[in-house]
């Protein structure tokens, strides 16, 4: 008894990354939004949410150097998370973005993206919503929380996860992944963005894909 014991953890599931974007990306995707609005583009038809505002951002290309960045940093952790010495080397690029703007009673129910990997991005998060996460005494998702759901229900596996944002956090995360959204009660407006990244794929590629639909 007492003898050292040597162990390795074997990661496993789809990897989801949290982090905080930098000011400068947080002030273009507020300014790009409220664009958006203004220019009306709605976006509802494509989505699975039961949000009623939701808004297609057009300029891509602007946006595209934040989130290389971002997905760079990706890359990494998931060499990592998979044990190999062999670097990814993805190239993605932003094929949809577009911002949601949730109230009272709206949601998002479990769903998956298309393409590669997806992201949200968080803009606005009053604080009536969190004092109403913070209080809730439910054993599902909270109020206005995002919650991951995985594999089978079991005692020794990890199937779900739920989390609270806070203004500038982005989660990334492979786009088969379901996910949703809780709603909330209070009377308030909260704002994120969210996308869908396609991996190897070119601009011009991309705009003739786009020029199809």
């Amino acid at each position: 008894m007492g003898n050292k014991i040597d162990y390795q953890i074997l990661t496993w599931g789809p990897c989801v990354l949290k982090l905080k974007i930098t000011d400068e990306f947080f002030e273009l995707l507020k300014k790009e939004s409220e664009a958006s609005v203004k220019k009306e583009l709605s976006y509802n038809h494509r989505l699975a949410g039961i949000i009623q505002k939701e808004y297609k951002l057009r300029d891509l290309k602007i946006l595209q150097p934040f989130m290389k960045d971002i997905v760079n940093i990706y890359d990494q952790v998931w060499d990592k998370w998979r044990n190999s010495d062999k670097p990814s080397n993805n190239k993605y690029l932003i094929k949809s973005m577009w911002v949601n703007y949730q109230r009272q009673h709206e949601f998002n129910p479990p769903h998956d993206h298309s393409d590669d990997l997806s992201f949200v991005i968080y803009l606005k998060i009053p604080e009536e919503i969190k004092k109403e996460y913070d209080n809730y005494k439910g054993k599902s998702s909270g109020p206005g929380g995002i919650s991951f759901i995985y594999g089978e229900g079991n005692r020794q596996a990890i199937t779900y996860q739920a989390h609270f944002p806070e203004e500038r956090d982005l989660f990334i995360f492979p786009a088969w992944l379901k996910h949703y959204v809780a709603p909330f009660r209070s009377n308030v407006e909260r704002v994120s963005v969210s996308g869908n990244l396609a991996n190897k794929i070119s601009f011009a590629e991309l705009k003739a894909r786009n020029e199809k639909k």
